[in-house]
């Protein structure tokens, strides 16, 4: 059942049981007020003494209508004598009283046929003379009650009428308002369902958010909003992990098929001994390292992206540079490094991690610069970020490419990709690091006048 009908049928039977109550009470309120009118009525009639104790249309018989029925009762419980009430020629049944009451009380009875209601009043051992006899009797004096119960009649019938349009009138109403409240309940079910046909960038129409359903509205858009951004960040990661299996089987291919070829022209005795053996060999070699270079960076990736920087401690970050300056210069002396750290900055990082940061930084501006390039290192303290710069004076990198240098395998220079160039990771294992660590990484380069990469961590907060 709609949520609307349910309203309009819970606000008829309030209606319906409110007015209900209220002619109830009304109806019983006018019976017990006019049963009491005519009470006092009786009793004004006992008190003035106006019972006659030999009733009837009056004296002389042209009486055309008498209010009272009388009951006299002798002291053995006969009723002796009877007066009629009503028209004269159509007068009312008798009271259907067979003894006489015990007690003087108001009462309600019935006629002997049926057809009317009367008021009595019993008056109990009263010292009279009834037709010249004197003696004690027992009086009823009746009267009728047609226009009390045609009163109450009519007052039912118009209880019931407006009960019934008031129903009408408040399921009309409900109807109506409910229809027009709920109107924004229907766009929001239409708005949602246009969301689960696929279209996420819809959102829920906004009422007013005052409102319960303004309230509502606003939290469902935010609830799409997150369940779009989910939806899309896992497409992303389903797109990136495809895209990082088929570059990593790509790479894999490569020393794989290399050594696969030196193995099989040895196998087929192509390669005697001799020099022409050593260089097999050699390559072998040297393909197999740079196949567990690859596999190592792969290794690393895949911990990065389970791990959250691994094991922290306070790391200080102008010692970590000089280490790394010294490497670089030994591992490659064609490339003159400088360091400028003017001051010791700590930060609570993973100091191996931090370490491959510099040396993959250092490597890659090494790598994509000729001999001869200066590359400056720097580390300072700038607004609670401890700032790790290092800069080549080498070609820069192309517009086109900027964008993508932290990509996975992503190389700017294909040509010297596999000689010269790595396996595309080093930045990519960089970014990761970083970010895994909180901090920031930004790339300033222009062509013929070299490329920095500037890296940000948290200060540590030292007490």
């Amino acid at each position: 059942m709609a949520i609307r009908t349910k309203i309009a049928a819970a606000m008829a039977i309030l209606l319906i049981v409110a007015v209900a109550i209220i002619g109830f009470v009304t109806v019983q309120t006018l019976s017990t007020k006019l049963t009491n009118q005519v009470d006092q009525k009786l009793h004004g009639v006992v008190e003035q003494g106006g019972i006659r104790t030999n009733p009837g249309f009056g004296a002389d018989g042209e009486t055309p209508y008498n209010e009272f029925a009388v009951l006299i009762f002798d002291g053995s419980g006969d009723l002796i004598i009877s007066s009629q009430a009503g028209f004269k020629d159509a007068p009312y049944a008798l009271p259907d009283i067979d003894s006489p009451p015990s007690d003087s009380s108001y009462f309600t009875v019935d006629s002997t046929d049926g057809d009317t209601v009367y008021r009595a009043v019993s008056l109990v051992d009263v010292d009279a003379s009834v037709n010249g006899v004197p003696g004690t009797y027992t009086i009823v004096v009746a009267t009728s009650m047609n226009d009390v119960e045609a009163s109450i009649s009519t007052l039912t019938r118009t209880v019931v009428i407006t009960a019934l349009l008031v129903a009408a009138l408040g399921i009309l109403a409900a109807w109506i308002i409910t229809r027009r409240g709920l109107r924004v309940v229907d766009h929001m079910v239409a708005d949602a369902e246009t969301v689960a046909t696929g279209n996420l960038g819809h959102r829920i129409t906004v009422a007013d958010p005052r409102t319960e359903m303004g309230r509502l509205s606003l939290a469902l858009n935010r609830m799409v909003s997150r369940l779009t951004d989910a939806i899309t960040q896992r497409d992303r990661q389903h797109e990136r992990l495809r895209q990082f299996v088929a570059d990593a089987g790509h790479e894999l291919r490569t020393p794989l098929t290399a050594i696969g070829g030196y193995v099989q022209l040895y196998q087929n005795g192509a390669a005697a001994q001799g020099e022409k053996l050593d260089r097999a060999m050699d390559r072998i070699g040297s393909e197999n390292a740079r196949l567990a270079k690859l596999v190592d960076d792969l290794m690393v990736l895949s911990r990065l992206d389970e791990e959250v920087g691994g094991d922290r401690e306070l790391v200080e970050l102008a010692q970590l540079a000089q280490d790394a300056v010294d490497d670089a210069e030994v591992a490659d002396a064609t490339h003159p490094v400088g360091l400028i750290a003017a001051e010791p900055v700590t930060v609570v990082a993973n100091e191996g991690q931090l370490r491959q940061v510099l040396v993959n930084l250092l490597t890659n501006a090494r790598v994509h610069t000729p001999a001869g390039t200066a590359i400056d290192v720097s580390v300072k303290a700038e607004d609670g970020w401890a700032v790790v710069r290092i800069a080549d004076h080498g070609p820069g990198i192309p517009a086109e490419h900027r964008q993508k240098v932290f990509d996975r395998f992503y190389r700017a220079d294909p040509s010297r990709s596999r000689a010269t160039g790595g396996s595309g990771l080093g930045l990519s294992i960089v970014s990761s690091i970083v970010a895994a660590h909180g901090g920031l990484i930004k790339l300033d380069s222009e062509e013929g006048r070299g490329t920095a990469i500037e890296v940000r961590l948290p200060v540590a907060r030292l007490e």
